[in-house]
C-alpha cells in the first residue's frame, strides 16, 4: 500500500488581475506589517488617456507612468517591483503575483463594464482635460477599500466616490458624476432659454 502524502492544495490563482494585486498589497500589509497601497491614476487630454501606477510599501515606492492603458501600467509596475524586490516568501504566495494576465484579464466583466462607462461619461462631461485617482488600501473599514476621485478644470470639478470594492467605487463616483452633470446641462439648457427670450 503506498504512503500518503500530507500535502496541502495549492491556492487558486487570483481570478483577474486587479484582485492579484489587491492579494499582493494585502499579503504586504500581513506579512510585513506595513502600511501599503495601489494608486492608479489616469490623466485624460482631449481623446488620449495616459496611465500612471504606483505602489507603495513602508519606505518603498515603486512607479510607472505613461502608459496607454490601465492594464499596461498594473502590468508594468509589476515587473518593475518583481525585477527590484522580494515580495513572496513561499511558492503559495507568489500565485498572488499581478502577472501572466491578459490585457481582458484585469478586472472582471461586470467591474469593466462599469469602469468603461465611468470614463465614457468623464469623457463627456469633463472634456477636453480630466484626472481620475483610484487608491486600493487594504483597510480594516472595507467600504473605504478603494477611493476614485475625479477632477477637471471644468467648473473646478473634485468629485470623490468609495466602496468595498472598485466597482463599489467607480459606481459611487459614476453617480455623483452623472448627478452633476445632469445639473449642470439644467442649468445651460434654462440659461439658453433666458437668452433666446430676451
Amino acid at each position: 500500500m503506498p504512503a500518503t502524502l500530507n500535502a496541502r492544495p495549492m491556492p487558486q490563482r487570483p481570478a483577474n488581475g486587479l484582485l492579484a494585486w489587491e492579494a499582493t498589497i494585502g499579503y504586504l500589509r500581513l506579512q510585513y506589517r506595513l502600511d501599503a497601497s495601489l494608486t492608479l491614476r489616469a490623466v485624460a487630454n482631449g481623446d488620449a488617456i495616459q496611465w500612471n501606477a504606483y505602489a507603495v510599501w513602508g519606505q518603498n515606492t515603486e512607479q510607472v507612468t505613461d502608459k496607454l492603458s490601465m492594464p499596461a501600467a498594473l502590468r508594468e509596475l509589476w515587473a518593475l517591483i518583481d525585477r527590484k524586490h522580494v515580495i513572496f516568501e513561499s511558492r503559495e504566495a507568489m500565485l498572488r503575483r499581478p502577472s501572466n494576465y491578459g490585457d481582458d484579464e484585469w478586472l472582471d466583466g461586470v467591474t469593466r463594464t462599469v469602469f468603461n462607462q465611468m470614463i465614457e461619461l468623464f469623457q463627456i462631461a469633463c472634456a477636453p482635460t480630466w484626472a481620475l485617482t483610484i487608491i486600493y488600501e487594504p483597510v480594516e473599514i472595507a467600504d473605504v477599500r478603494f477611493q476614485t476621485r475625479l477632477t477637471s478644470d471644468r467648473d473646478s470639478m473634485d468629485m470623490l466616490g468609495q466602496g468595498a470594492t472598485l466597482q463599489a467605487a467607480c459606481r459611487d463616483l459614476l453617480r455623483v458624476t452623472a448627478q452633476m452633470h445632469i445639473q449642470r446641462r439644467k442649468r445651460q439648457t434654462s440659461e439658453n432659454a433666458v437668452q433666446q427670450s430676451s
